[in-house]
Protein backbone atom coordinates (compact mmCIF):
# COMPACT_ATOMS: atom_id res chain seq x y z
CA UNK A 1 0.00 0.00 0.00
CA UNK A 2 2.85 2.29 1.01
CA UNK A 3 4.32 1.67 -2.22
CA UNK A 4 1.54 1.86 -4.06
CA UNK A 5 1.01 5.57 -2.80
CA UNK A 6 4.86 6.40 -2.68
CA UNK A 7 4.52 5.45 -7.06
CA UNK A 8 1.63 7.73 -6.96
CA UNK A 9 3.63 10.27 -5.22
CA UNK A 10 6.51 9.96 -8.08
CA UNK A 11 3.54 9.53 -10.50
CA UNK A 12 2.24 13.27 -9.68
CA UNK A 13 5.52 14.81 -8.75
CA UNK A 14 6.64 14.30 -12.75
CA UNK A 15 3.11 15.52 -14.09
CA UNK A 16 3.39 18.75 -11.57
CA UNK A 17 7.17 19.77 -12.20
CA UNK A 18 6.70 19.85 -15.53
CA UNK A 19 4.03 22.47 -15.45
CA UNK A 20 4.82 26.21 -15.80
CA UNK A 21 3.20 27.10 -12.61
CA UNK A 22 3.70 23.60 -10.60
CA UNK A 23 6.17 25.32 -7.39
CA UNK A 24 3.24 26.06 -4.85
CA UNK A 25 1.18 22.75 -5.50
CA UNK A 26 4.84 20.77 -5.92
CA UNK A 27 6.19 22.36 -2.43
CA UNK A 28 2.72 20.86 -0.79
CA UNK A 29 3.02 17.47 -2.02
CA UNK A 30 6.64 17.36 -0.84
CA UNK A 31 5.80 18.65 3.01
CA UNK A 32 3.13 15.42 3.06
CA UNK A 33 6.00 12.97 2.24
CA UNK A 34 8.58 11.34 4.87
CA UNK A 35 12.52 11.91 4.71
CA UNK A 36 12.79 8.24 3.00
CA UNK A 37 9.97 9.09 0.76
CA UNK A 38 11.61 12.32 -0.37
CA UNK A 39 15.07 10.19 -0.91
CA UNK A 40 13.42 7.65 -2.75
CA UNK A 41 11.88 10.40 -5.21
CA UNK A 42 15.20 12.33 -5.33
CA UNK A 43 17.07 9.11 -6.41
CA UNK A 44 14.39 8.04 -9.04
CA UNK A 45 14.86 11.60 -10.66
CA UNK A 46 16.92 12.69 -13.15
CA UNK A 47 19.39 15.37 -12.49
CA UNK A 48 17.85 18.55 -13.75
CA UNK A 49 14.68 17.48 -11.91
CA UNK A 50 16.64 16.31 -8.51
CA UNK A 51 18.02 20.26 -8.29
CA UNK A 52 14.13 21.29 -8.16
CA UNK A 53 12.38 18.85 -5.87
CA UNK A 54 15.52 19.70 -3.33
CA UNK A 55 15.31 23.15 -3.63
CA UNK A 56 11.63 23.08 -2.78
CA UNK A 57 12.29 20.91 0.12
CA UNK A 58 12.00 22.78 3.75
CA UNK A 59 14.84 22.81 5.40
CA UNK A 60 14.24 21.30 8.63
CA UNK A 61 13.50 18.27 6.19
CA UNK A 62 16.35 18.17 4.27
CA UNK A 63 18.41 16.51 7.24
CA UNK A 64 16.46 13.70 6.92
CA UNK A 65 16.96 13.13 3.45
CA UNK A 66 19.76 13.60 3.53
CA UNK A 67 20.73 10.58 6.11
CA UNK A 68 18.55 8.75 3.72
CA UNK A 69 20.67 9.10 0.14
CA UNK A 70 23.47 7.15 -1.42
CA UNK A 71 26.46 8.25 -0.67
CA UNK A 72 27.29 9.72 -4.05
CA UNK A 73 23.83 11.88 -4.47
CA UNK A 74 24.34 12.73 -0.90
CA UNK A 75 27.65 14.09 -1.71
CA UNK A 76 26.33 15.97 -4.92
CA UNK A 77 23.81 17.73 -2.91
CA UNK A 78 26.00 19.15 -0.22
CA UNK A 79 28.37 20.94 -2.40
CA UNK A 80 25.59 23.41 -3.25
CA UNK A 81 24.99 23.64 0.59
CA UNK A 82 26.82 26.68 2.78
CA UNK A 83 28.03 25.50 6.31
CA UNK A 84 25.50 27.03 7.99
CA UNK A 85 23.17 25.59 5.94
CA UNK A 86 23.99 21.76 6.67
CA UNK A 87 24.97 22.71 10.45
CA UNK A 88 20.94 23.76 10.74
CA UNK A 89 20.25 20.85 8.60
CA UNK A 90 21.33 17.90 9.86
CA UNK A 91 21.29 19.29 13.97
CA UNK A 92 18.13 16.67 14.29
CA UNK A 93 19.81 13.85 12.97
CA UNK A 94 21.35 10.73 14.88
CA UNK A 95 25.12 10.64 15.89
CA UNK A 96 25.83 8.15 13.47
CA UNK A 97 23.85 9.93 10.49
CA UNK A 98 25.66 12.98 11.19
CA UNK A 99 28.81 11.44 11.25
CA UNK A 100 28.21 9.77 7.72
CA UNK A 101 27.35 13.27 6.33
CA UNK A 102 30.39 15.25 7.30
CA UNK A 103 32.78 12.39 6.70
CA UNK A 104 31.79 13.55 2.74
CA UNK A 105 33.03 16.75 3.07
CA UNK A 106 36.01 18.17 2.79
CA UNK A 107 37.91 18.91 6.13
CA UNK A 108 38.15 22.60 6.03
CA UNK A 109 34.06 22.60 5.54
CA UNK A 110 33.49 20.12 8.35
CA UNK A 111 35.42 22.14 10.85
CA UNK A 112 33.26 25.26 10.11
CA UNK A 113 29.95 23.03 10.61
CA UNK A 114 31.30 21.57 13.44
CA UNK A 115 31.76 25.06 14.63
CA UNK A 116 28.28 26.13 14.04
CA UNK A 117 26.94 23.32 16.20
CA UNK A 118 25.57 23.04 19.56
CA UNK A 119 28.17 21.98 21.66
CA UNK A 120 25.66 18.48 22.61
CA UNK A 121 25.55 18.25 18.59
CA UNK A 122 29.25 18.82 18.50
CA UNK A 123 30.27 16.32 21.24
CA UNK A 124 27.81 13.59 19.75
CA UNK A 125 29.64 13.40 16.73
CA UNK A 126 33.16 13.96 17.31
CA UNK A 127 32.59 11.12 19.01
CA UNK A 128 31.83 9.00 16.08
CA UNK A 129 33.67 10.27 13.83
CA UNK A 130 37.02 9.27 15.84
CA UNK A 131 36.61 5.91 14.72
CA UNK A 132 36.58 3.95 11.27
CA UNK A 133 33.32 4.68 9.00
CA UNK A 134 33.41 0.84 8.17
CA UNK A 135 33.42 -0.44 12.27
CA UNK A 136 30.71 -0.50 15.08
CA UNK A 137 32.16 3.07 16.35
CA UNK A 138 31.44 4.58 13.17
CA UNK A 139 27.83 2.69 13.02
CA UNK A 140 26.60 3.22 16.64
CA UNK A 141 24.51 5.96 18.26
CA UNK A 142 25.86 7.75 21.46
CA UNK A 143 22.04 8.15 22.52
CA UNK A 144 21.76 5.45 24.94
CA UNK A 145 19.82 5.29 27.78
CA UNK A 146 22.17 3.54 31.58
CA UNK A 147 20.76 2.93 34.57
CA UNK A 148 22.86 1.24 37.99
CA UNK A 149 22.36 -2.35 39.51
CA UNK A 150 21.35 -1.22 42.60
CA UNK A 151 18.38 1.22 41.17
CA UNK A 152 14.55 -0.49 41.72
CA UNK A 153 12.55 -0.80 38.92
CA UNK A 154 9.96 1.69 40.46
CA UNK A 155 12.78 4.35 40.00
CA UNK A 156 13.86 3.36 36.42
CA UNK A 157 10.43 3.74 35.44
CA UNK A 158 10.22 7.07 37.13
CA UNK A 159 13.32 8.34 35.97
CA UNK A 160 12.14 7.06 32.04
CA UNK A 161 8.75 9.21 32.62
CA UNK A 162 10.98 12.03 33.41
CA UNK A 163 12.59 11.69 30.09
CA UNK A 164 11.24 13.80 27.14
CA UNK A 165 11.09 11.31 24.96
CA UNK A 166 13.03 7.98 24.49
CA UNK A 167 15.57 7.74 21.92
CA UNK A 168 14.40 5.56 18.79
CA UNK A 169 14.70 1.57 18.61
CA UNK A 170 14.66 1.82 22.69
CA UNK A 171 14.22 -1.85 23.34
CA UNK A 172 16.90 -2.11 26.31
CA UNK A 173 18.32 -0.16 28.86
CA UNK A 174 22.19 -1.02 29.58
CA UNK A 175 23.13 -0.94 33.19
CA UNK A 176 26.47 -0.09 33.35
CA UNK A 177 28.23 0.69 37.01
CA UNK A 178 30.09 3.91 38.67
CA UNK A 179 32.76 3.84 36.38
CA UNK A 180 29.96 3.32 33.46
CA UNK A 181 31.36 0.00 32.82
CA UNK A 182 28.80 -2.09 31.25
CA UNK A 183 27.51 -4.86 33.20
CA UNK A 184 24.45 -5.85 31.14
CA UNK A 185 21.12 -5.01 30.03
CA UNK A 186 17.27 -4.75 30.84
CA UNK A 187 14.57 -4.79 28.21
CA UNK A 188 12.02 -2.57 28.47
CA UNK A 189 9.28 -4.86 28.51
CA UNK A 190 11.08 -6.62 31.81
CA UNK A 191 10.79 -2.66 33.31
CA UNK A 192 6.55 -2.55 32.08
CA UNK A 193 5.51 -6.30 33.52
CA UNK A 194 7.98 -6.90 36.49
CA UNK A 195 7.29 -5.96 40.50
CA UNK A 196 8.07 -2.36 40.73
CA UNK A 197 9.66 -3.48 43.76
CA UNK A 198 12.77 -5.63 41.82
CA UNK A 199 15.90 -4.10 41.65
CA UNK A 200 17.70 -3.87 38.03
CA UNK A 201 20.09 -6.56 39.49
CA UNK A 202 17.49 -8.99 39.77
CA UNK A 203 16.04 -8.69 36.26
CA UNK A 204 19.12 -7.69 34.21
CA UNK A 205 20.98 -10.15 31.81
CA UNK A 206 24.57 -9.60 32.04
CA UNK A 207 25.47 -12.23 29.51
CA UNK A 208 24.54 -10.23 26.94
CA UNK A 209 27.68 -9.69 24.83
CA UNK A 210 28.25 -6.00 23.98
CA UNK A 211 30.05 -5.13 20.38
CA UNK A 212 33.43 -3.93 20.65
CA UNK A 213 34.38 -0.55 19.32
CA UNK A 214 36.53 -1.88 16.27
CA UNK A 215 34.35 -4.54 15.26
CA UNK A 216 34.31 -4.51 11.30
CA UNK A 217 30.65 -4.34 9.87
CA UNK A 218 30.36 -6.92 8.28
CA UNK A 219 30.94 -8.43 11.14
CA UNK A 220 28.48 -6.68 13.25
CA UNK A 221 25.94 -7.41 10.25
CA UNK A 222 26.68 -10.80 10.94
CA UNK A 223 26.44 -10.78 14.50
CA UNK A 224 22.46 -9.10 14.12
CA UNK A 225 21.54 -11.96 11.69
CA UNK A 226 22.45 -14.68 13.77
CA UNK A 227 21.57 -13.72 17.01
CA UNK A 228 17.86 -11.67 15.66
CA UNK A 229 19.42 -9.03 17.61
CA UNK A 230 17.01 -4.99 17.78
CA UNK A 231 20.09 -3.10 19.38
CA UNK A 232 23.15 -3.60 20.71
CA UNK A 233 25.36 -1.98 23.10
CA UNK A 234 29.11 -0.75 21.76
CA UNK A 235 32.16 -0.72 24.06
CA UNK A 236 35.64 0.36 24.61
CA UNK A 237 38.61 -1.77 24.71
CA UNK A 238 38.07 -1.23 28.65
CA UNK A 239 34.38 -2.17 28.40
CA UNK A 240 33.06 1.05 29.26
CA UNK A 241 30.04 1.53 27.56
CA UNK A 242 29.88 4.25 24.38
CA UNK A 243 27.17 3.69 22.69
CA UNK A 244 24.62 1.53 20.85
CA UNK A 245 23.76 -0.11 16.89
CA UNK A 246 20.35 -0.17 16.39
CA UNK A 247 18.62 -2.53 13.18
CA UNK A 248 18.42 0.46 11.19
CA UNK A 249 21.58 0.99 10.41
CA UNK A 250 21.95 -3.20 9.91
CA UNK A 251 19.87 -3.35 7.33
CA UNK A 252 21.46 -0.23 5.04
CA UNK A 253 24.50 -2.40 5.77
CA UNK A 254 23.19 -5.35 4.59
CA UNK A 255 21.46 -3.45 1.53
CA UNK A 256 24.85 -1.65 0.46
CA UNK A 257 26.92 -4.81 0.35
CA UNK A 258 24.35 -6.73 -1.88
CA UNK A 259 24.45 -3.78 -4.22
CA UNK A 260 27.84 -3.19 -4.25
CA UNK A 261 28.26 -6.90 -4.59
CA UNK A 262 26.38 -7.01 -8.00
CA UNK A 263 27.40 -3.30 -9.35
CA UNK A 264 30.78 -4.89 -8.96
CA UNK A 265 30.28 -7.51 -10.72
CA UNK A 266 28.61 -5.87 -13.46
CA UNK A 267 31.21 -3.36 -13.48
CA UNK A 268 28.58 -0.71 -13.62
CA UNK A 269 27.58 2.79 -12.46
CA UNK A 270 26.06 3.11 -8.67
CA UNK A 271 23.58 6.02 -9.84
CA UNK A 272 20.60 4.73 -11.91
CA UNK A 273 20.28 8.60 -13.31
CA UNK A 274 23.90 9.76 -13.32
CA UNK A 275 25.42 12.23 -15.97
CA UNK A 276 26.28 11.04 -19.32
CA UNK A 277 30.10 11.92 -19.04
CA UNK A 278 30.12 9.86 -15.20
CA UNK A 279 28.57 6.42 -16.92
CA UNK A 280 31.05 7.20 -19.71
CA UNK A 281 34.01 7.07 -17.38
CA UNK A 282 32.87 4.45 -15.02
CA UNK A 283 32.21 2.26 -18.32
CA UNK A 284 35.32 3.45 -19.86
CA UNK A 285 37.45 1.80 -17.22
CA UNK A 286 36.30 -1.59 -17.37
CA UNK A 287 36.10 -1.89 -21.19
CA UNK A 288 39.17 -0.98 -21.28
CA UNK A 289 40.45 -3.49 -18.67
CA UNK A 290 38.37 -6.41 -20.54
CA UNK A 291 40.35 -4.56 -23.67
CA UNK A 292 43.89 -4.99 -22.48
CA UNK A 293 42.71 -8.89 -21.09
CA UNK A 294 41.27 -9.72 -24.36
CA UNK A 295 44.85 -8.92 -26.19
CA UNK A 296 46.33 -10.35 -23.71
CA UNK A 297 44.97 -13.54 -24.69
CA UNK A 298 45.32 -13.03 -28.95
CA UNK A 299 48.77 -12.75 -28.18
CA UNK A 300 48.82 -15.91 -26.63
CA UNK A 301 47.20 -17.51 -29.64
CA UNK A 302 49.36 -15.89 -31.99
CA UNK A 303 52.16 -17.80 -30.92
CA UNK A 304 50.32 -20.92 -32.21
CA UNK A 305 49.76 -19.98 -35.83
CA UNK A 306 51.60 -23.13 -37.48
CA UNK A 307 48.87 -24.92 -35.71
CA UNK A 308 46.12 -23.15 -36.82
CA UNK A 309 47.43 -22.97 -40.22
CA UNK A 310 47.70 -27.10 -40.46
CA UNK A 311 44.37 -27.65 -38.39
CA UNK A 312 41.76 -24.26 -39.07
CA UNK A 313 39.17 -26.30 -37.55
CA UNK A 314 40.86 -26.09 -34.11
CA UNK A 315 39.69 -21.77 -34.36
CA UNK A 316 36.03 -22.96 -34.48
CA UNK A 317 36.40 -24.98 -31.04
CA UNK A 318 38.74 -22.80 -29.36
CA UNK A 319 35.67 -20.61 -27.94
CA UNK A 320 33.90 -23.59 -26.52
CA UNK A 321 37.27 -24.27 -24.05
CA UNK A 322 37.46 -20.72 -23.46
CA UNK A 323 33.75 -20.03 -22.49
CA UNK A 324 33.39 -23.63 -20.54
CA UNK A 325 36.72 -22.66 -17.94
CA UNK A 326 35.26 -18.87 -17.79
CA UNK A 327 31.96 -20.11 -16.10
CA UNK A 328 33.23 -22.85 -13.58
CA UNK A 329 35.88 -20.29 -12.56
CA UNK A 330 32.79 -17.73 -11.94
CA UNK A 331 31.39 -20.34 -10.29
CA UNK A 332 33.67 -21.00 -7.78
CA UNK A 333 34.39 -17.51 -7.46
CA UNK A 334 30.78 -16.47 -6.76
CA UNK A 335 31.19 -19.28 -3.87
CA UNK A 336 34.02 -18.20 -2.26
CA UNK A 337 32.23 -14.47 -2.04
CA UNK A 338 29.36 -15.48 -1.13
CA UNK A 339 31.03 -17.55 1.90
CA UNK A 340 33.13 -14.64 2.53
CA UNK A 341 30.15 -12.12 2.87
CA UNK A 342 28.66 -14.58 4.95
CA UNK A 343 31.70 -15.21 7.61
CA UNK A 344 31.60 -18.63 6.91
CA UNK A 345 35.72 -19.02 5.83
CA UNK A 346 37.44 -20.17 8.77
CA UNK A 347 40.40 -22.68 8.02
CA UNK A 348 38.07 -25.55 8.37
CA UNK A 349 35.55 -23.94 6.11
CA UNK A 350 38.25 -23.43 3.35
CA UNK A 351 39.63 -26.94 3.05
CA UNK A 352 36.25 -28.33 3.05
CA UNK A 353 35.33 -26.09 0.21
CA UNK A 354 38.02 -26.20 -1.91
CA UNK A 355 38.21 -29.97 -1.56
CA UNK A 356 34.60 -30.09 -2.61
CA UNK A 357 35.08 -27.61 -5.43
CA UNK A 358 37.76 -30.00 -6.55
CA UNK A 359 35.84 -33.01 -6.45
CA UNK A 360 32.99 -31.33 -8.66
CA UNK A 361 35.74 -29.72 -11.33
CA UNK A 362 37.15 -33.57 -11.46
CA UNK A 363 33.47 -34.96 -12.43
CA UNK A 364 32.46 -31.91 -14.49
CA UNK A 365 36.19 -32.39 -16.30
CA UNK A 366 35.44 -36.13 -17.33
CA UNK A 367 31.72 -36.07 -18.17
CA UNK A 368 32.27 -32.52 -20.43
CA UNK A 369 35.57 -33.62 -21.93
CA UNK A 370 33.78 -37.28 -22.94
CA UNK A 371 30.89 -35.56 -24.51
CA UNK A 372 33.59 -32.91 -26.39
CA UNK A 373 35.25 -35.76 -27.65
CA UNK A 374 32.66 -37.10 -29.14
CA UNK A 375 30.93 -34.05 -30.79
CA UNK A 376 34.61 -32.89 -32.23
CA UNK A 377 35.14 -36.52 -33.49
CA UNK A 378 31.63 -36.79 -35.16
CA UNK A 379 31.66 -33.06 -36.58
CA UNK A 380 35.05 -33.01 -38.04
CA UNK A 381 36.12 -36.68 -38.26
CA UNK A 382 39.28 -35.74 -36.90
CA UNK A 383 41.14 -37.98 -33.94
CA UNK A 384 44.06 -35.24 -33.31
CA UNK A 385 41.39 -32.55 -32.78
CA UNK A 386 39.00 -34.46 -30.32
CA UNK A 387 42.06 -35.31 -28.23
CA UNK A 388 42.94 -31.62 -27.81
CA UNK A 389 39.91 -30.71 -27.35
CA UNK A 390 38.92 -33.09 -24.74
CA UNK A 391 42.10 -32.74 -22.66
CA UNK A 392 42.29 -29.37 -22.87
CA UNK A 393 38.88 -29.34 -21.05
CA UNK A 394 40.04 -31.14 -18.26
CA UNK A 395 42.56 -29.09 -17.49
CA UNK A 396 40.77 -25.60 -17.76
CA UNK A 397 37.79 -27.13 -15.60
CA UNK A 398 40.29 -27.75 -13.07
CA UNK A 399 42.30 -24.88 -13.06
CA UNK A 400 39.06 -22.92 -13.39
CA UNK A 401 38.39 -24.37 -9.75
CA UNK A 402 41.73 -23.95 -8.66
CA UNK A 403 42.50 -20.33 -9.61
CA UNK A 404 38.25 -19.46 -8.86
CA UNK A 405 39.19 -20.53 -5.16
CA UNK A 406 42.69 -18.95 -4.61
CA UNK A 407 42.59 -15.76 -6.84
CA UNK A 408 39.81 -13.99 -4.49
CA UNK A 409 42.44 -14.94 -1.43
CA UNK A 410 45.28 -13.19 -3.46
CA UNK A 411 43.21 -10.12 -4.00
CA UNK A 412 41.99 -9.89 -0.44
CA UNK A 413 45.56 -10.23 0.21
CA UNK A 414 46.54 -7.22 -1.55
CA UNK A 415 43.27 -5.13 -0.78
CA UNK A 416 41.45 -5.39 -3.88
CA UNK A 417 37.84 -6.78 -4.00
CA UNK A 418 37.44 -9.63 -5.07
CA UNK A 419 33.90 -9.06 -6.18
CA UNK A 420 34.49 -5.85 -8.14
CA UNK A 421 38.33 -7.26 -9.96
CA UNK A 422 37.95 -11.16 -9.79
CA UNK A 423 35.44 -11.79 -12.49
CA UNK A 424 37.74 -9.79 -15.00
CA UNK A 425 41.05 -11.43 -14.12
CA UNK A 426 39.45 -15.50 -13.99
CA UNK A 427 37.84 -15.06 -17.37
CA UNK A 428 41.41 -13.64 -18.29
CA UNK A 429 43.07 -16.75 -16.34
CA UNK A 430 40.53 -19.29 -18.08
CA UNK A 431 41.30 -17.79 -21.56
CA UNK A 432 44.68 -18.20 -21.57
CA UNK A 433 44.88 -21.72 -20.04
CA UNK A 434 42.20 -22.53 -22.34
CA UNK A 435 44.00 -21.47 -25.72
CA UNK A 436 47.16 -22.22 -24.61
CA UNK A 437 46.56 -26.00 -23.32
CA UNK A 438 43.90 -26.66 -26.46
CA UNK A 439 46.86 -25.29 -29.34
CA UNK A 440 49.80 -26.72 -26.96
CA UNK A 441 48.32 -29.81 -27.42
CA UNK A 442 47.83 -29.65 -30.77
CA UNK A 443 50.81 -28.90 -31.60
CA UNK A 444 52.46 -31.78 -29.79
CA UNK A 445 50.18 -34.26 -31.50
CA UNK A 446 50.89 -33.44 -35.16
CA UNK A 447 54.48 -32.17 -34.40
Amino acid sequence: MAAKKLHENFELIQDTISNPDFRSKLTHILEEMSGSELAEIIESSPPQERKIIWDLIQLDAEGEVLGELDDALREELLKGMDPEEISKAISNLQADDLADILQTLPEKITEEVLSLMNSRDRERVVKVLDYPEQSAGGLMNTDIITVRAQNTIELVSRYLKLLKQIPQNTDDIYVVNKKDEYIGVLPITKILTSDQSLTVRELMDTEFEPIRLETDQIEVFRLFQTNNLFSAPVVDKNNMLVGRITVDDIIEIGAEEAEQDFLGLAQIEEDLFSSTSKSIKSRLFWLTVNLSTAIIASFAISFFEDVLEKLIYAAILMPIVASMGGIAATQTLGIYIRAEAAQKLDNKSLRYIFRRELKVSVVNSIFFSIAIFGITQFWFSDFYLAIGISTAMIINLLAAAIFGFYLPQILRKYGYDPAISGGVLITTITDLVGFISFLGILGLLIA
